[in-house]
C-alpha cells in the first residue's frame, strides 16, 4: 500500500484496501479523505506491511476493505478477522482467520492493538462499484472527521506499552556494495522487494520459509544492491542472481519514472489495467454482446504461463506428470502461480486444492471448464 501526501497537522484521514483487485487503488486514491490506497494479496507478510505502517499513521482513522478477495488465500478474511479478534499471543496466528498462514512474527502485539483501537474499519469485502465505493468512502471519512475532538484513541496510542521490546525477531540490515564473486549453492527461503517512494528507496526483505525474517537492505540503484546481496553470501546460485538482478533493476526503474511496480509482474503507468486474461465460457454470451469471441488458452501458452508463475522460465514441462515430480519449487513460488491462475487467467481454483499433486493437464482442465 503506497504512501500517499501526509495531510495537516490535525486532519484525520482513512485508507483503502482493495485485496486482489489492482484496477481500485488508482481511482479511490484520488477521493476526498484518502491518504493511502493499495492491494492487500496475503494473510502474512501483506498484513504485516499493512499494520506497520497504519501504526505510523496516526492521523488515519478508518480503513474501507474492498474489491475481490482470492478465494484461495483468504487474505481479505483474514485482515477482517485480525480487526475483531485480534492476534493469539502464543502462536502469533490471527485468531479466526481462514487464511494461507496467518501469522505476524514481525510486528509486536502493542502494534497490532494500537491500529485495532484507533482505526475503524468497514468490511465491503466483494464490491468493485466506484459510485459504491465512493458513498462509503465519504462515509468512513465524515465519522473519522466527526472524532477529531476524541483524545482517547490518542492516548491509547501513545500510552500502550510494547512488552515485546527487544525480543521480537528482528531483520539484520546489510549495505548495498561490493565485489562480484562466484556464485553457488542454493538460496533459502524468499525474497520480497517493495518501494518506499517517500525515502525513494527500494526495500529488499529476505524470509526464511516459515516467514522468519533474515536480512533487510535498502538502495537506489539495483546493481549496488545486486552486489551487496552476492558480497554478504546472501546469493549463491546464478538463477537467484538473475532472478533478483531483473526484479531490482524493474524496481529502480518504477522508483526513477514513477511507474506502478508489483515483483513478479511487468511495469506499467500509474491508472494503467491490469492485463486479465480470461476463459471463453459461453460463446454465445460473448456475441449477444456484440464482441468477438476470443480464443482460450493453448496448451503451450498455459504451459509457458505455469513456468512463467513458478519463476523457471525456459523450463519445460510433461503435461501429464504432477507439478511436484517434476519441479523442486518452495512453497512461496506455488503461491505465486497460484495467484497468476486466478488473477491473471481468472481460474477458480477449489480451495483444498494441493498444486504440488495436479498435473498441467489437471489445471488447464480446470480452465477450460
Amino acid at each position: 500500500m503506497p504512501p500517499g501526501d501526509r495531510p495537516a497537522a490535525g486532519e484525520h484521514r482513512i485508507a483503502v484496501c482493495s485485496l486482489s483487485s489492482r484496477e481500485l487503488p488508482e481511482p479511490l486514491s484520488a477521493l476526498p479523505g484518502v491518504v493511502l490506497a493499495g492491494t492487500l494479496m496475503t494473510a502474512n507478510l501483506g498484513i504485516e506491511e499493512l499494520v506497520r505502517t497504519l501504526a505510523c499513521r496516526p492521523e488515519i482513522r478508518g480503513l474501507l476493505v474492498c474489491g475481490r478477495d482470492s478465494p484461495r488465500f483468504h487474505a481479505g478474511q483474514s485482515l477482517i478477522a485480525l480487526f475483531r479478534e485480534g492476534v493469539d499471543a502464543e502462536r502469533r496466528r490471527i485468531r479466526g482467520a481462514a487464511g494461507y498462514l496467518p501469522v505476524l512474527p514481525t510486528v509486536s502485539l502493542a502494534e497490532v492493538e494500537r491500529v485495532r483501537l484507533r482505526v475503524e474499519v468497514v468490511d465491503a469485502r466483494g464490491e468493485c462499484d466506484l459510485l459504491v465505493l465512493g458513498d462509503l468512502v465519504a462515509q468512513l471519512w465524515a465519522r473519522a472527521r466527526h472524532g477529531l475532538g476524541e483524545a482517547a484513541p490518542e492516548r491509547a496510542l501513545v500510552q500502550l506499552p510494547d512488552p515485546e521490546a527487544g525480543t521480537r525477531p528482528v531483520f539484520r540490515r546489510l549495505r548495498a556494495g561490493g565485489k562480484r564473486t562466484g556464485i553457488s549453492g542454493a538460496l533459502d527461503g524468499f525474497v520480497v522487494i517493495s518501494l518506499d517512494r517517500r525515502a525513494r528507496r527500494i526495500v529488499l526483505r529476505q524470509y526464511d520459509s516459515d516467514l522468519t525474517p533474515r536480512h533487510e537492505m535498502t538502495g537506489a540503484r539495483a546493481e549496488s544492491m545486486l552486489l551487496g546481496l552476492l558480497n554478504a553470501g546472501v546469493i549463491t546460485e546464478a538463477a537467484h542472481a538473475g532472478y533478483l538482478g531483473g526484479e531490482l533493476t524493474k524496481a529502480e526503474t518504477a522508483l526513477r519514472l514513477g511507474l506502478n511496480y508489483d515483483q513478479d509482474l511487468p511495469l506499467r503507468a500509474p491508472g494503467a489495467p491490469v492485463r486479465v486474461v480470461r476463459p471463453v465460457r459461453d460463446r454465445e454470451d460473448v456475441r449477444a454482446m456484440g464482441e468477438p469471441p476470443k480464443e482460450p488458452l493453448s496448451m503451450l501458452e498455459f504451459l509457458s504461463a505455469v513456468v512463467t508463475g513458478l519463476g523457471l522460465e525456459g523450463t519445460e514441462l510433461d503435461p501429464d506428470v504432477p507439478l511436484g515430480v517434476q519441479l523442486s519449487v518452495d512453497s512461496a513460488r506455488m503461491i505465486e502461480l497460484a495467484i497468476v491462475l486466478e488473477e491473471e487467467l481468472g481460474m477458480d481454483l477449489p480451495s483444498d486444492i494441493d498444486l504440488r499433486r495436479s498435473s498441467p493437464v489437471e489445471l488447464y482442465g480446470t480452465l477450460a471448464g
